[in-house]
């Protein structure tokens, strides 16, 4: 009797975790371009942010990205990142998926008093929409941790080749 159960239970779950993976949309490896807008914070002052994103996605849930961003241009500061970021992918429905981000970015600031320049740490969390196998959408909110954080959120699109 416990053998049977055993087996049922595993039967079970295998079923069930097999569901969830034939639900998903698979994409196919290959580059993508994209752009993006959103709203710079930094410090105490908003700004309207602008990005352009260019990226290999090797497999279904890894991918590697490049991008170029005017972050703030605001009051005589001018902010601007060029980032280098591994993204991971989590399909969570057919076309539906969260995207995570976490790489290393030149931010350069560019005040009335003097220019700062430095290479740290970026990281964000978001969603991302494949229209069609080609075209997809995404939402995010990205940190840039320099003496004074950038926080930026944004809405995208990207085309895949």
């Amino acid at each position: 009797m416990t053998k049977k159960w055993l087996v049922a239970m595993l039967g079970t779950a295998a079923m069930t975790l097999s569901a969830g993976g034939l639900a998903q949309q698979t994409t196919v490896p290959g580059f993508y371009i994209g752009a993006e807008v959103g709203q710079a914070d930094f410090g105490s002052e908003e700004d309207t942010a602008f990005k352009i994103i260019g990226g290999y996605q090797f497999h279904r849930n890894i991918a590697a990205e490049a991008g170029y961003g005017l972050l703030f241009d605001k009051g005589g500061a001018e902010v601007t990142a060029l980032e280098v970021v591994a993204v991971g992918i989590f399909p969570v429905m057919d076309r539906l998926s969260v995207i995570g981000k976490l790489g290393f970015a030149n931010v350069d600031v560019e005040t009335s008093v003097g220019s700062d320049d430095k290479t740290e740490l970026t990281y964000g969390l978001g969603a991302q929409y494949d229209f069609t196998r080609n075209l997809g959408a995404r939402a995010q909110w990205q940190r840039y941790d320099t003496d004074q954080e950038v926080d930026l959120l944004s809405i995208g699109i990207i085309y895949r080749f």
